[in-house]
């Protein structure tokens, strides 16, 4: 059998034994890049946690948005085309790809090996989850889930054979992949530190490197990353990776990340109540609301933006337009975002998400909840300025 061959049979195995497990625990399921473009043993095989949405099977099965799946069961052949899930007019979440903040860091990570450019050619990489299942959240994929679901992922890896593995989420995929490797037969799994959030590992016998999701990482997290990546892939002897001569040769960039981590380590502790200061901004705050749940309410500046003020995460304003595109923005509306993401980074917002056009949180604009409340209600003022319809 040739390579799609054996996809081919993976995947009709895969969706049996998913489709079974979907039913109980209603949880929406894909993959993520398209392997019916694989036509040889790939250079690159790149392997999350699970993919990181939320949804019920049930609701993907009658999503329109998913092509012919609607009102039918995942398929073989859906499987293999990954993430396509398409509005109608616009790209599929896997053909907008390439402006994912997650596919940057990526190439960033890679630039120092001519896997950055192989990044390019989706016939020459598989991107991928330990378990194709969806949450919001790595850590919400159970030990018991991920052990019935992985098996398939790495039939995948032993079909493929890429010429590289790398797994992200560092330390926390390397502990899950340990711990359930002590309760499978079918695992085998060992790896040890490196520096860093960087680790080195053998599954099953195959050389594996363990790196940080690269979204939202520092410039010294992702520089570290980059230089040490070419001495782990060139080798394939996992016994004889010398961890000491690494750690030498990159003490550059190992100094300057913990340089980073030392100073945000120092940093005088904010104890602010942010349930309060969203209570406080909603009671004050002289915009009209579009969009609401228990959490977090979502106010027009105009037509066109909104901003949301949520206690989640600490507390964070954030700006977007009112109709959004979760897999992104659409081309219309690129040039414009960009240009506003520049004004806002400036004002000190994170503007890498590719949902948010910026997210600030509450611990810039002060250090107690009236200086904050006071800040969000001055900023709120300027960003009625800044966003013009």
């Amino acid at each position: 059998m040739n390579i799609q061959e054996e996809l081919q049979a993976w995947a009709k195995e895969t969706v049996a034994a998913y489709h079974e497990i979907a039913r109980k625990e209603n949880k929406a399921y894909y993959t993520q890049s398209d392997l019916s473009l694989i036509s040889e043993r790939p250079e690159l095989m790149i392997v999350g946690i699970n993919p990181g949405s939320e949804g019920s099977y049930k609701d993907q099965c009658e999503n329109k948005n998913w092509s012919y799946l609607y009102k039918n069961n995942i398929d073989a052949n859906h499987l293999l085309k990954g993430n396509y899930c398409r509005e109608e007019g616009k790209p599929s979440a896997w053909e907008n790809h390439k402006k994912w903040k997650y596919w940057n860091g990526l190439k960033r990570c890679l630039s120092q090996t001519n896997l950055k450019t192989i990044l390019d050619d989706d016939r020459k990489i598989i991107i991928t989850n330990a378990s194709f299942f969806s949450t919001s959240k790595a850590n919400e994929i159970s030990d018991s889930l991920l052990i019935e679901t992985i098996p398939f992922t790495l039939k995948m890896i032993d079909k493929t054979d890429p010429k590289h593995l790398i797994f992200l989420s560092g330390k926390s995929c390397f502990e899950k992949l340990h711990r359930i490797s002590k309760s499978s037969n079918i695992i085998q799994f060992e790896y040890k530190h490196v520096c860093g959030n960087i680790f080195i590992g053998k599954l099953n016998g195959k050389l594996c490197v363990g790196i940080p999701h690269p979204t939202y990482k520092t410039n010294e997290e992702l520089e570290l990353v980059a230089s040490v990546i070419p001495h782990l892939i060139s080798s394939d002897n996992y016994e004889k990776i010398d961890i000491a001569l690494i750690q030498k040769e990159c003490s550059k960039q190992i100094n300057k990340f913990d340089e980073r981590n030392n100073s945000k380590a120092n940093r005088p502790y904010i104890h602010i109540n942010a349930t309060n200061i969203v209570e406080q901004i909603n009671n004050k705050i002289s915009l009209n609301i579009y969009e609401q749940n228990e959490k977090t309410k979502r106010y027009k500046i105009n037509d066109k933006y909104g901003i949301t003020v949520t206690c989640v995460q600490k507390g964070y304003i954030a700006i977007r337009h009112i109709i959004y595109n979760p897999s992104g923005y659409n081309d219309t509306q690129d040039k414009e975002v960009l240009h506003l993401r520049d004004i806002l980074s400036n004002r000190g917002y994170n503007t890498s998400d590719k949902v948010w056009i910026g997210t600030k949180p509450f611990s810039k604009f002060g250090q107690n909840d009236d200086d904050i409340i006071k800040e969000i209600l001055n900023e709120i003022e300027e960003l009625k300025k800044i966003c013009k319809a």
